[in-house]
């Protein structure tokens, strides 16, 4: 075994000893989907007709204007965040203000692409050091903040908390609600660019995958993501505490595989209308398994591929290999 295959392994353990990622404190008194309790095997066979037109499930839901898009500050040379009402209504009043950064140096860039970051992040400081990365290539890049997280995490909760869980149904209520923010901001800024696309990274490249499901997009960048999120979750480092809390609920990892169909590529994947697809793996990953990045390779008809000699946490230490790279497809 090579050295890399025996620390950037170890590299994700202490990554997750060191972040807060525990069992989620909220207690439903039911784990409902728009307000009906479903079983797992009626869900799936509500849903399962709309694997082949995801759009029907993934919808705009309540569309904001576009005219409630404010700006709320510059938080640092070229990056200005903005702020609207989220197209889904929770009861968790924090979470219905969604957020983004947009990073533009006021240049005519005839590029832009969203960035859905990863799930349970405290801050989004070194995902807006990779957008500074993309306005060196003259791309300009939109820093999406996911429900549940950053400034949107309601008080006395972890950032992200509510957004991936033993709540099943809530889960994909929440995949629901950022895939209709994604779909609202990419009709958005489709008006004031040429090209447009969608980087995913992590769990973000399971929204952002849902996403190019439903809408067409020039670019799509799947970035240490993969496929078969019950097997996902019930093996990755991460979610050892979501997989505590299934095991006490009486969910099994094929019963959460059926619950998270619809937002798994494994069953959705075939719809993507992305006309370019450059995907970059993490070899050496503990969090969303590399089998299963390679899996989402597969259903895409095997895109090109970056491989990289990292575990999870450690991408970060590609991230100007990626930018240029992305760089490169793009021009």
């Amino acid at each position: 075994m090579s050295i890399s295959a025996t620390f950037f392994p170890l590299a994700d353990q202490v990554y997750d000893y060191f972040t807060t990622k525990k069992q989620c404190s909220v207690r439903l008194p039911a784990d409902l989907f728009d307000g009906r309790e479903y079983s797992i095997d009626e869900f799936y066979n509500n849903v399962k007709p709309l694997f082949d037109s995801p759009g029907c499930f993934y919808t705009t839901l309540s569309t904001p204007s576009e005219k409630a898009i404010e700006k709320q500050y510059v938080n640092q040379t070229n990056e200005t965040v903005f702020s609207y009402p989220s197209p889904g209504v929770t009861k968790w009043t924090e979470n219905n203000t969604a957020f983004f950064k947009l990073f533009s140096n006021g240049k005519s860039s005839d590029t832009l692409l969203l960035f859905a970051p990863g799930w349970a992040r405290k801050n989004l400081i070194k995902e807006s050091g990779f957008c500074q990365l993309l306005l060196k290539y003259e791309i300009d890049s939109c820093l999406l903040v996911k429900p549940f997280h950053q400034e949107r995490t309601p008080a006395g909760l972890y950032s992200g908390e509510l957004f991936i869980s033993a709540h099943v149904f809530l889960t994909i209520m929440n995949f629901r609600q950022f895939v209709a923010e994604i779909r609202f901001l990419l009709n958005y800024f489709r008006k004031q660019y040429k090209y447009i696309g969608i980087i995913g990274i992590s769990s973000g490249g399971f929204q952002a995958g849902l996403a190019v499901d439903v809408e067409p997009v020039d670019f799509y960048f799947p970035v240490i993501t993969g496929a078969k999120l019950g097997t996902l979750t019930w093996n990755s480092i991460f979610t050892k505490y979501v997989k505590k809390d299934l095991i006490k609920k009486g969910i099994d990892e094929t019963q959460l595989n059926k619950a998270w169909a619809i937002a798994d590529q494994l069953y959705l994947g075939h719809n993507c209308k992305a006309k370019h697809i450059k995907q970059f793996i993490s070899l050496y990953d503990e969090a969303v398994c590399t089998q299963h990045q390679y899996l989402l390779n597969d259903l895409y008809n095997n895109p090109d591929v970056i491989e990289m000699k990292c575990a999870h946490s450690s991408v970060i230490f590609y991230f100007e290999k990626i930018a240029k790279e992305i760089a490169n497809v793009v021009h």
